[in-house]
């Protein structure tokens, strides 16, 4: 009996070692939501959440957590890709359920994945100042209200309580994804631009055709404890207006599992080239993050999308031969007098004939324009040698 449950009791702990390295979403107030010792400012933190601060509550429930699972977001823009945006297999695949949350609008996965520096440093913030996080979220909101931008209109609904600002979809079936430019709605308008609300909201903030709420919006912000939290389509709001038409009902999104968030700790250690995250400095225009440790991945080429391996990218042979003088002509410096005469035939085979016709028909096209060329000095070796294109011809 001992020996049994000894033997119980050692898988239970290996089992519980290799769980996956994902933990809790961090309460306020506790420990593990301590930030860093390089921790971000207040105006940092405003500058990364400007492109989202005024997306409705329930999408940034699940931007948040899903930004700490950068490797999987990159994993579902490369499947959504490849299926033409069709969501239908989303669920099956092995990602949180945040991430496949946020796979069902493959647009807002495409911005997340193309600004990976930006997605992850969000991811960062997320985990070691989550109440930071959300205080940054709601000065923003609030800036644009007070410049005249963020109002409620058919596509949302804007709900002010006390010092809360809570942004919602305004219909029971679909949500729309606001676009607009940080580096507007975030300062005051100019007095010669439009001079009522609604002209100035309309021209500022734009929105996509309305997407499908669906069972996978489970969570929402709770701005009190700023924190996100499972409703499970249980609640008042806009939570109980949409679980009329929202099918979750045996969903996979609707699950008692699911009712603690979770996020990625893991994210802490990525690196981040914060020279990627400055897009949006005029929000706080003499902020820098200079103070952060710029862990700049070098071997990330697809930050500039070059794929440095692959020298076809210029169509370019680098593996030149040094030891050749005539390279030397090829490479900005003074030609010889044999690559003159070769660039110089080249040009007149290329431009002058069109590389085509026999060599009769050559040799009578060149003897009618003997007497003008005899008239004309020969031009610098040198010009000639980039007449030809400035490349050695194989």
């Amino acid at each position: 009996m001992l020996r049994r449950l000894t033997t119980t009791l050692l898988a239970i702990a290996i089992a519980l070692c290799t769980l996956p390295f994902v933990q809790a979403a961090p309460v306020p107030g506790r420990r593990d939501s301590k930030p860093l010792p390089t921790g971000l400012s207040a105006e940092q933190i405003d500058n990364l959440m400007a492109p989202i601060a005024l997306f409705p509550d329930p999408l940034l429930a699940q931007m948040l957590p899903a930004s700490t699972f950068v490797d999987q977001i990159d994993q579902a823009a490369r499947y959504l890709r490849s299926h033409n945006k069709q969501t239908t297999g989303v669920d099956d695949q092995k990602w949180d359920i945040s991430v496949k949350s946020i796979a069902h609008y493959p647009d807002v996965v495409f911005k997340m994945s193309e600004k990976l520096d930006w997605t992850t440093a969000v991811g960062q913030a997320y985990v070691t100042q989550t109440a930071d996080v959300f205080k940054s979220i709601q000065r923003l909101r609030k800036k644009a209200k007070e410049f005249g931008y963020l109002k409620t209109t058919p596509q949302q609904t804007v709900i002010v309580e006390k010092e809360t600002i809570k942004i919602v979809p305004a219909q029971a079936q679909y949500i729309y994804v606001p676009q607009y430019n940080p580096q507007v709605v975030y300062v005051a308008a100019p007095s010669s631009g439009p001079s009522t609300g609604a002209v100035v909201a309309s021209a500022a903030i734009a929105f996509t055709s309305g997407l499908l709420i669906g069972a996978w919006l489970n969570n929402d912000c709770d701005w009190h404890t700023y924190s996100v939290y499972y409703h499970g389509w249980s609640g008042v709001g806009w939570i109980s207006h949409s679980a009329t038409v929202v099918h979750w009902n045996g969903s996979y999104y609707v699950n008692s599992r699911w009712s603690t968030v979770h996020y990625n700790s893991a994210i802490i250690n990525r690196n981040v080239n914060y020279n990627n995250v400055t897009h949006y400095s005029s929000i706080s225009r003499t902020i820098s993050y200079n103070n952060v440790n710029r862990n700049v991945n070098v071997n990330n080429v697809n930050q500039v999308n070059v794929n440095r391996n692959n020298v076809n990218n210029v169509n370019l042979n680098r593996n030149i031969d040094s030891t050749v003088t005539n390279n030397s002509a090829y490479r900005g410096r003074a030609a010889t007098k044999n690559v003159s005469t070769v660039g110089a035939t080249t040009q007149q085979q290329i431009t002058g004939f069109g590389n085509s016709g026999n060599a009769a028909q050559t040799r009578a096209q060149s003897l009618r324009g003997q007497s003008s060329r005899a008239s004309v000095s020969a031009a610098p070796s040198t010009r000639n040698s980039r007449a030809s294109g400035g490349r050695r011809r194989r």
